[in-house]
C-alpha cells in the first residue's frame, strides 16, 4: 500500500490505474486509497480508477459522493459518469443537488449517456425530486408520458421503466463502455470534408474521461507544453476552464504563440502605372541660362556649379521679374483705390505724393484739400 500511495501523492494516476489493471494486489490498494485519510489520496484514487477500466470500481466510489471535500466528490462523479452504470442513476440523480458546479456538471454528463434526451443540468429542482422520489403514485403510463414530456428518447424511457422496475439493482455492465473504447469512427469517403476531417479527429479524446470540447480546446497547446500538465487535473476542467488555462499558459509563452501564427505579407494593389520623366540633362540646363548671366561669371565658374544652382540661375531673371510684376501689380491696386476714394483727378495726384507727406492726414482733411494745394505738394516733391 506504501508505494501505491506514494505514487498517487506523486501525481503519477495513470501509471497506477495501469498496474492496478494486471495486478490484484495493486487494484486492492487503490480501492482502500477511496477512503484515505489524506484527501489527495483519495482524489488521485478516484481519478486513478478511470485508467483501470473496469466498470465495477463504481461500487466502491459511489460512498466518496458524500465525501466533504469537494475536489473528492468531483472526482468520484467524473469516475461513475465515466463507467455509465445504470445502477448508478439514482447517486447520479442525487449528484445534481450538490452544491459544487463541477460535480452537477459531470452527474449531468453521466445521466445524459444513460437516459438520453433531456439537459439533466437545466432540469428545475422538483423535476429531479421525482426522479430521486421514484415518481410516488404516478402509474408506469403516467411515469412514460411524464418523461415523453421532458423529451427523454423512447428507448431511453423503455430502459429506465425497466430499470426502475428492478429497483436500479443491475448487474455492472462493461459491454457498452467495450464497444466504445474498441469502435472507430464511420468515414463517409464521397462525403468528407477537411472541416469534418479535423472535427472527427479532435473529438477523439488523447486523455481518458475528458470531453470532446475539452480536448479540441487543449489542442491548441503545443505538444511540448501540454505533456507538462498533470492528467488528473486535466480531466477536470470544463469547457470555461479550459479556455481560461489556454489562454493563460499562451499569454505567458509568447514564443510559442509567435510559432502557431504566420506573420501576413500585406502586398499593395497596383492602381496606375506612372511614368517617371527624366529631367534634362546638364549641358540642356547650362543653355537655359540667360546670356547675361553667363558673361557675369567669372570663367570656369559655370563648370564647377550643381545641377540645383544651375536651375536656381535658370530662376533668377523669373524671380526678378515676378517682383516687377507684384510691384507693378500693387501699384495698380493703390491706384485703383485712391481714385475710388477721391476721384480719377485727385487720386492721381495723390500717386505722385510720396506717402510720408500724406501720414498724419484723416481721408476728410484729403478730400477737403484743393487741387491747387495737392498740385503744390506734386511739384515739391517731383
Amino acid at each position: 500500500m506504501a508505494d501505491t500511495r506514494q505514487m498517487l501523492l506523486e501525481y503519477e494516476t495513470e501509471e497506477v490505474g495501469k498496474l492496478a489493471r494486471k495486478d490484484p494486489k495493486v487494484r486492492a490498494e487503490l480501492i482502500s486509497a477511496f477512503s484515505d485519510a489524506s484527501e489527495t489520496v483519495r482524489e488521485r484514487a478516484l481519478l486513478a480508477a478511470v485508467e483501470v477500466g473496469d466498470p465495477s470500481m463504481v461500487l466502491d466510489a459511489v460512498r466518496a459522493l458524500d465525501d466533504d471535500e469537494a475536489n473528492v466528490r468531483i472526482a468520484a462523479a467524473q469516475l461513475i459518469a465515466w463507467y455509465r452504470q445504470p445502477r448508478n442513476i439514482p447517486h447520479l440523480l442525487r449528484g445534481l443537488k450538490d452544491t459544487n458546479t463541477w460535480v452537477r456538471s459531470h452527474c449531468a454528463a453521466g445521466l445524459s449517456k444513460l437516459v438520453n434526451g433531456p439537459i439533466w443540468a437545466r432540469l428545475p429542482s422538483e423535476t429531479i425530486d421525482k426522479f430521486i422520489d421514484g415518481f410516488p403514485g404516478m402509474t408506469e403510463e403516467q411515469v412514460r408520458e411524464y418523461l415523453r414530456g421532458l423529451r427523454v428518447n423512447s428507448n431511453a424511457i423503455d430502459s429506465y421503466v425497466r430499470w426502475s422496475r428492478q429497483k436500479f439493482d443491475v448487474p455492472i455492465d462493461s459491454t457498452a463502455l467495450e464497444a466504445e473504447l474498441e469502435s472507430e469512427p464511420i468515414i463517409l469517403r464521397s462525403t468528407e470534408t477537411p472541416a469534418a476531417t479535423a472535427e472527427a479527429e479532435v473529438t477523439t479524446p488523447k486523455t481518458t474521461g475528458m470531453s470532446a470540447e475539452v480536448e479540441a480546446i487543449l489542442s491548441e497547446l503545443p505538444e511540448d507544453l501540454r505533456a507538462t500538465l498533470p492528467v488528473e487535473d486535466l480531466r477536470r476542467l470544463t469547457p470555461t476552464t479550459a479556455r481560461e488555462l489556454v489562454d493563460s499558459l499562451m499569454a505567458s509563452f509568447p514564443e510559442a504563440a509567435g510559432r502557431e501564427k504566420k506573420k501576413t505579407v500585406r502586398v499593395r494593389k497596383v492602381k496606375k502605372v506612372r511614368v517617371v520623366k527624366k529631367g534634362p540633362s546638364r549641358e540642356e540646363l547650362i543653355a537655359k541660362i540667360p546670356k547675361e548671366v553667363r558673361d557675369s561669371l567669372p570663367p570656369g565658374a559655370i563648370d564647377s556649379l550643381s545641377e540645383d544652382e544651375l536651375e536656381a540661375l535658370i530662376a533668377t531673371p523669373d524671380r526678378e521679374s515676378s517682383g516687377e510684376s507684384s510691384a507693378t501689380s500693387s501699384e495698380e491696386s493703390t491706384s485703383s483705390e485712391l481714385i475710388t476714394k477721391y476721384g480719377e483727378v485727385k487720386g492721381k495726384l495723390l500717386m505722385k505724393v510720396p506717402p510720408e507727406a500724406l501720414k498724419g492726414l484723416t481721408e476728410e482733411q484729403i478730400r477737403d484739400m484743393d487741387l491747387d494745394t495737392l498740385r503744390g505738394l506734386v511739384d515739391a516733391f517731383s
